[in-house]
């Protein structure tokens, strides 16, 4: 694939050309922080910071726990570009927009994508708390996030997905988790449209699917990355067990709780997976 696909707006040149005005810092990896999540990037050490509003076509949040700020930096010796804001389907965005962070950020230069966000348990072993590393994802959106989407030739972009969270990132991720004594599993990822959270009968088959934890956002922007050539390490953190009752509260409480933990993985992981080789 090749950094050229897209949906045909240049949104994510021009968000270059206005973060590049501010530093010529070149990340390695994009982070986008899920809903709860913003506190993991605390400790990265800002050269620049923009707000989405001034970066053409990022809509304004709309969700509480995402504040609609881009920030280039460090973590743990590494350059990354940071995203506190997720822009969701759901929110009513086309998926041009929804995809635009990952556009951004491979038009900066990065190579890795981290998607961290809030994720449902599925799996009845899945306590709040724990954190699962991606192995997989399931689309129930309804929709390709990439269709309509253009390789430089003017070929659909046919990206493939088989190798989208390669070991090389996930096992680190792993390591660094039982290092900084947090729980940890591996995990399929579904993605449902949302706003509304998942009736008993949904439950009841994306766990028949093979889902252990589902949310509103990721494959999006996991999609995206395949057809721009990014590796993908997907970090959710578990706010609810199965079959409990859940809020958006509850959800950005419990993750809001446990991105200092989430902070310790990444502070650990960077250094092995910034490089963009496995």
């Amino acid at each position: 694939m090749t950094e050229a696909a897209g949906p045909g707006d240049d949104l994510a040149t021009r968000g270059a050309e206005a973060v590049r005005r501010a530093t010529d810092l070149v990340p390695a990896v994009a982070v986008i922080a899920g809903s709860g999540l913003s506190g993991a990037l605390s400790s990265v050490a800002s050269v620049a910071e923009l707000a989405y509003a001034d970066l053409p076509g990022f809509p304004e949040p709309t969700v509480p726990g995402h504040t609609g700020t881009l920030i280039v930096g460090t973590l743990a010796g590494v350059p990354l570009v940071v995203f506190l804001g997720r822009i969701h389907y759901y929110e009513g965005h086309p998926m041009d927009l929804v995809t635009l962070p990952v556009r951004l950020a491979a038009a900066l230069g990065a190579r890795t994508l981290v998607l961290t966000a809030a994720a449902g348990g599925l799996d009845p072993g899945l306590e709040p708390g724990t954190l699962v590393v991606g192995s997989d994802h399931l689309n129930f959106l309804g929709v390709n996030p990439l269709r309509g989407w253009r390789d430089a030739d003017g070929r659909p972009s046919f990206a493939g997905l088989a190798g989208l969270y390669p070991e090389g990132l996930a096992v680190p991720a792993m390591e660094a988790a039982v290092a900084a004594g947090i729980p940890a599993a591996r995990g399929v990822y579904a993605a449902l449209p949302g706003p509304t959270y998942e009736t008993p009968a949904e439950v009841d088959f994306l766990r028949r699917a093979g889902a252990d934890v589902v949310g509103m956002s990721v494959v999006p922007e996991a999609c995206a990355a395949a057809a721009l050539g990014l590796r993908c390490l997907g970090l959710y953190c578990v706010t609810n067990k199965v079959g409990a009752p859940v809020s958006h509260h509850e959800v950005e409480h419990v993750a809001s709780a446990f991105a200092p933990a989430l902070g310790r993985v990444l502070e650990r992981v960077l250094p092995t997976i910034g490089d963009g080789h496995e």
